[in-house]
């Protein structure tokens, strides 16, 4: 169990991480949804070509290959549960790196969601 909570530590961490560099990235590129249509084109132009989202989705790949490795070692309605870690993670480094406010209902939110992981891996 402990090597599980490990690989789900990594992999969490690793997802998080590609989360927020996905943020960062876009938020350079700007609102897909409200940008004409003749500037689309451009936008994912550089989208596909801006370091910060090839990072995003070089860490969310190797996410996803943990993901199935530990789909491999135990029951998905473990291993799913847990990586809600992911969250935590992302709280944590949008707040560092991207310098979002996190109001107390979200720290309460992620304080349910370790509360809820904990009690999923012990069962």
């Amino acid at each position: 169990m402990v090597k599980t909570f490990v690989l789900v530590l990594i992999a969490a961490v690793l997802g998080g991480t590609g989360h927020v560099m996905l943020a960062t990235g876009m938020k350079t590129i700007g609102d897909l949804t409200e940008a004409p249509s003749h500037r689309v084109g451009g936008m994912v132009g550089r989208t596909l070509s801006n370091p910060w989202v090839l990072l995003g989705v070089l860490l969310q790949a190797t996410f996803f290959a943990m993901y199935l490795t530990l789909l491999s070692r135990d029951d998905v309605s473990k291993i799913l549960p847990m990586m809600a870690i992911d969250y935590i993670v992302v709280v944590l480094l949008a707040q560092v790196v991207l310098g979002e406010a996190i109001t107390p209902g979200r720290w309460l939110g992620v304080g349910l969601i370790v509360a809820g992981v904990t009690m999923v891996s012990r069962s």
